[in-house]
């Protein structure tokens, strides 16, 4: 079996508007995440700019941790209409955006966690 993989250059800028709107995106999950855990906590809102920070850094953090860590190769095998197959193989987890995301959700729900245990043990 003959494998084949196509590599083409991608401009570095694109590269950076890439990696600006994964971050923006992790801003508003961890935003959306933080005030809806201070709602529900009735924590306050003075958290949120540390939540969308935190949230843009577990995205990125989630992203650049699951395309650079090794995974246990995987190949699928499509076969197309036309009655010819094609075979992708990856070294990398497959859905590294879930992962991202779920990181980017989890690090604003501990902040505010953390912010809910230190008001108790304030007021106690």
């Amino acid at each position: 079996m003959r494998y084949h993989t196509s590599v083409f250059p991608v401009a570095p800028f694109v590269v950076i508007i890439a990696f600006v709107l994964c971050a923006l995106t992790g801003m508003a999950i961890g935003t959306l995440s933080g005030w809806l855990v201070s709602f529900a906590t009735k924590c306050g809102r003075q958290g949120i700019i540390r939540d969308a920070f935190l949230g843009s850094f577990g995205f990125l953090a989630g992203f650049l941790g699951c395309i650079s860590m090794p995974w246990p190769r995987n190949t699928i095998l499509e076969h197309l209409e036309g009655g010819g197959t094609v075979a992708t193989t990856m070294n990398r987890y497959q859905h590294p955006y879930r992962v991202a995301t779920v990181v980017a959700v989890l690090l604003p729900l501990l902040h505010e966690m953390y912010r809910l245990k230190r008001t108790r043990a304030k007021l106690t």
